[in-house]
């Protein structure tokens, strides 16, 4: 789950400090703040990704608790992502559910302290109309008021995010992978018409394996690899590159070897975290 960024509301309040020591203090009073919020942040949510799979449930419900000692009010607003994970990404709020293809309701809760409300999303489109996967993003807010005060004050607004992933009829990943060792990187290529996820990576010096007692293998950065996106990472080794992928509910264990084109799939594994890796 992300929490929404508080970065403009902290530089608000530092643009209105005149002097060092309101700085100072400032400062302090800030990161009390910060610190306070994220330790006792009312608003939770029960998961942060929900995939719709070609051939799986249409509807889904996450559980948003409140955990503080305040009422919420929330707000809920969905958003399709276009061109998914490029650098032409755009996000849209949407008014029309049967059109964008999701409906999530209700768009407004009131949760009472220590209490829980769900959310139900719906799948409205049809997979087999579908060419790739449809990307939604929902956010989850608190409201609140004005700030009623004749000083400066600081409101800190901790939001979260669904990701919501409706895959296409025959949903497959495709991934074509190649080697760069002048550049020491590894470029991966989603050909294929779903998601799928890169995680829990590592590359080990030549002769080494993970199960050494004293191995140097390195772990490496994952990432969501989208329809039609290519993505590179940097590699120390000239030995192959072992990556968790995971396909809808779906994970399994693949190799990257530095003669071939494509990846080598080794293991299935247990379909476990899943519904929170975005």
């Amino acid at each position: 789950m992300y929490p929404a960024s508080v970065t403009a509301l902290i530089r608000q309040a530092i643009n209105s400090i005149k002097n060092q020591s309101q700085f100072v203090r400032y400062l302090i009073i800030i990161f009390g703040i910060l610190f306070s919020q994220y330790a006792n942040a009312g608003l939770s949510l029960s998961q942060a990704i929900i995939h719709f799979e070609d051939d799986g449930k249409r509807s889904e419900d996450v559980e948003v608790f409140n955990q503080g000692q305040e009422t919420l009010y929330v707000r809920v607003e969905p958003s399709v992502i276009i061109n998914a994970g490029t650098e032409n990404e755009k996000r849209e709020v949407y008014r029309d559910p049967k059109a964008a293809g999701l409906l999530v309701t209700p768009q407004r809760l009131v949760v009472a302290p220590g209490a829980r409300k769900r959310l139900r999303f719906v799948r409205l489109d049809n997979p087999k109309s579908a060419s790739i996967d449809k990307v939604f993003r929902v956010l989850v807010k608190p409201e609140v008021g004005e700030v009623k005060a004749n000083q400066t004050a600081v409101k800190v607004i901790v939001a979260y995010e669904v990701l919501v992933l409706s895959q296409p009829d025959n949903a497959k990943p495709q991934l074509k992978s190649s080697f760069d060792f002048t550049k020491k990187t590894l470029t991966v290529s989603n050909l294929g018409n779903t998601n799928v996820l890169l995680q829990k990576g590592f590359q080990c010096p030549e002769g080494q394996s993970t199960e050494d007692a004293d191995n140097q293998c390195v772990e490496l950065v994952g990432k969501r690899i989208y329809s039609t996106n290519t993505w590179q990472v940097e590699v120390p080794f000239t030995t192959p590159v072992t990556y968790q992928i995971s396909t809808g509910l779906d994970n399994s264990l693949v190799t990257f070897e530095p003669d071939k084109n494509t990846q080598i799939k080794t293991n299935q594994l247990d379909n476990t975290n899943s519904k929170n890796n975005n």
